[in-house]
């Protein structure tokens, strides 16, 4: 006789686990959507050199000297900005996994309980990032 108890936990635990697979797939989306800015970001010095070109009217070709041709401190703050945001994409990556992993362990044991630092650590570095792309803005003049 099969005990109609026993088939409530499995469905109870069964959603927690397809709960703890849409979690890992949400926390894989935003680190591809974070790679992506990352990139752009990065990149964005190269847009922005282009169109000073353009706006100046300087020429590749041209034998003078041009500033602009040159990668700039704020250039170079563009791309660093840009490798740490895909750095923070791989461990946030690496930590969704980790996270994933204890959990699928801890609804197996049916010992789980949610993890608090996860969500403080997740806003702070994303405050952190928001401050520092913000001075980014405020410090680049703008063309």
């Amino acid at each position: 006789m099969v005990d109609d108890n026993d088939d409530r936990q499995k469905t109870d635990r069964s959603q927690q686990y397809l709960a703890n697979e849409r979690t890992f797939l949400s926390w894989v989306r935003t680190s591809i959507a974070m790679i992506g800015l990352g990139f752009i970001i990065s990149k964005f010095s190269l847009f922005l050199t282009e169109f000073r070109i353009i706006i100046f009217g300087y020429s590749l070709d041209s034998s003078e000297l041009n500033p602009y041709q040159t990668p700039s401190s704020i250039d170079q703050i563009s791309n660093w900005i840009g490798i740490g945001t895909v750095s923070l994409a791989i461990v946030l990556i690496l930590f969704a996994l980790k996270n994933y992993l204890s959990t699928h362990k801890s609804i197996k044991t049916q010992t789980y309980s949610p993890n608090q630092k996860t969500i403080y650590f997740t806003t702070a570095i994303i405050v952190f990032l928001s401050i520092i792309v913000f001075v980014y803005l405020v410090l680049v003049p703008s063309i």
